[in-house]
């Protein structure tokens, strides 16, 4: 009879105990809100699968904690959700957009995913739809096409300076795989302390990693790295502040339109050219294009954020 009862009581014990395990988990699990962008919710599930994408691009962040690497995805999701809601006073993001796949593509070839079978096998090690990386890239390309039908009239290129480049061009190319953190100061006050900030990061974390945490513009998502570039595609002034730079040292910050800019070189090579007059001239007026684009994309974000609705739970 004793036995029976302590058999019973046992059992008792177990169901309890499962029971609760399973209650942690439940709550554990629970998906809830996080912040209200507008009429946009942004729940914790949402960010931990922003913070599963920034890590399929970007493995760096696997180095710092996670409650760290869940801020930055937080910011993420912030910048995307804005850009959105914009988007949708102008269009239909539901309409297919031809140009996607090929990006998509392009960005992977950064860590040598080259089709889409090997791309999917990757994304899936962290629970990451190729679906939703799309929707991402749409956002991304829609607007800047907003940003070009919003500014392209205010784009002032001096073709006279250009042509005068191409002509004083050397024989000799240099170009530079060069990273980037474009950041911004709100108070001037607290310029120092942010920049000291920043440095102590790269320092301690390396610029991969502290672009991914500060930088504000896209090349984030891939630790601040723009790629190869040849000396013709960056301004006089930015070529003077790298060319003597070794592998791996990095600018001071430089103001920017809408923020600060610090580059690292990576690499550097050189080679002979012969040079094309037309293409090269027209190569040049498209990247001057795409650099002023960009500024007006980073004050046309600051403007609308301002006026955002923004709260969290």
């Amino acid at each position: 009879m004793v036995e029976k009862k302590i058999k019973n009581l046992f059992s008792i014990f177990v169901f309890f105990t499962l029971f609760y395990s399973s209650s942690l988990q439940s709550l554990e699990s629970k998906i809830y809100i996080v912040l209200k962008i507008e009429n946009e919710i942004v729940t914790n599930q949402d960010i931990e699968n922003e913070y599963n994408y920034l890590r399929a691009l970007n493995n760096d962040l696997n180095k710092i904690k996670k409650s760290k690497g869940l801020k930055i995805a937080k910011n993420s999701i912030i910048r995307e959700k804005i850009k959105e809601i914009e988007l949708n006073k102008y269009y239909d993001l539901s309409v297919k957009n031809e140009f996607v796949e090929n990006i998509v593509l392009n960005l992977f070839k950064k860590i040598n995913l080259n089709t889409t079978e090997d791309i999917n096998q990757y994304l899936s090690r962290y629970g990451v739809n190729l679906k939703d990386v799309k929707k991402k890239i749409n956002i991304e390309t829609t607007w800047n096409n907003l940003i070009y039908s919003k500014y392209k009239d205010q784009v002032n290129i001096d073709i006279d300076k250009l042509k005068k480049k191409i002509k004083n061009s050397k024989k000799i190319e240099n170009s530079y795989l060069i990273s980037e953190i474009f950041f911004t100061i709100q108070n001037k006050k607290d310029k120092e302390e942010i920049i000291k900030e920043i440095y102590d990061s790269i320092n301690e974390k390396g610029f991969k990693l502290s672009a991914t945490i500060y930088s504000r513009t896209d090349t984030s998502k891939v630790g601040g790295l723009i790629g190869w570039v040849n000396e013709k595609e960056i301004s006089e002034s930015i070529t003077n502040k790298i060319k003597s730079l070794k592998n791996g040292e990095y600018t001071q910050p430089i103001q920017m339109p809408g923020g600060f800019l610090i580059i690292q070189v990576n690499d550097k090579k050189e080679k002979k050219i012969t040079i094309d007059f037309e293409k090269e001239l027209d190569f040049l007026i498209k990247k001057e294009t795409n650099k002023i684009l960009n500024q007006f994309s980073s004050i046309y974000y600051q403007k609308i954020r301002k006026n955002i609705n923004l709260n969290e739970s």
